[in-house]
């Protein structure tokens, strides 16, 4: 019985670790080697965004690296930080999302609105599984470890969309639905591997499991249905105006 917890703690740093890992690997050309060119390729704003996000999953593989050692202590220390790196993600994310319509009207774009859905559902969908991570931290250790986990999947799937672009790990063809659902596909993976560390550690898979999953998945496969739908395109200009000059597409 002693080692259950151990085991379920290697799991986590493991699957932790590798999601950084993918992240990190899908930034080298759409940003850290921009970066580096001149004149600068981004705004500040983009650079804090890319810090935070970064920043958040870096610290995840960090604070289940500390479980697996039994440094519990610190990693109640850490969670702070990692509340409020989360807390400042829906605000920055929203503001790129509206910064990225801005660029695609500019460039001509005839649905300048249609990736906006992604940008919304992932950060929202990432705010309230963090929410309720945060909920559930002391006295439902495990649905917090699950409940994390799934808003750190948030992150990983718009990161390895990087994956799909042109001259870059997957040659596709452009936009289908499919191809559009693939990236939170492949995170997702890391649910079926989750399902199968529950039944082998606790016997069952855990309720949070289950509704982490019920959760994800729904919405990867709908998303990019909805995305390109007529709906979407007629309501998104008038929910992204937000106060401020209409955000229309050209003609």
């Amino acid at each position: 019985m002693t080692a259950r917890p151990a085991t379920r703690s290697r799991f986590f740093a493991t699957s932790a670790l590798l999601m950084l890992v993918m992240v990190l690997s899908a930034f080298p050309f759409t940003y850290f080697g921009p970066v580096l060119a001149r004149p600068p390729a981004f705004s500040i704003v983009h650079h804090i965004h890319g810090l935070l996000f970064f920043a958040w999953i870096g610290l995840y593989a960090w604070q289940t690296r500390l479980i697996a050692g039994g440094r519990t202590a610190r990693h109640r220390e850490l969670g702070l930080a990692g509340i409020a790196i989360s807390a400042m993600m829906l605000p920055l994310g929203i503001a790129l999302a509206i910064k990225a319509i801005e660029r695609r009207i500019a460039a001509g774009d005839g649905h300048p609105f249609d990736f906006t859905l992604y940008n919304i559902v992932d950060i929202t969908t990432f705010s309230l599984l963090m929410i309720a991570s945060i909920a559930s931290v002391t006295r439902h250790v495990e649905w917090h470890r699950r409940f994390t986990f799934g808003a750190a999947l948030c992150l990983v799937g718009p990161a390895i969309s990087r994956w799909f672009l042109p001259n870059w790990f997957i040659a596709i063809p452009e936009r289908p639905p499919l191809t559009d659902m693939a990236p939170n596909l492949i995170a997702d993976l890391f649910l079926i591997a989750l399902v199968v560390h529950d039944r082998r550690s606790r016997g069952r898979v855990h309720p949070a499991t289950l509704a982490v999953i019920l959760l994800l998945v729904p919405i990867h496969v709908a998303t990019p249905l909805l995305s390109v739908s007529a709906g979407w395109r007629g309501l998104a200009p008038i929910l992204l105006q937000l106060g401020t000059a209409p955000v229309t597409a050209t003609p």
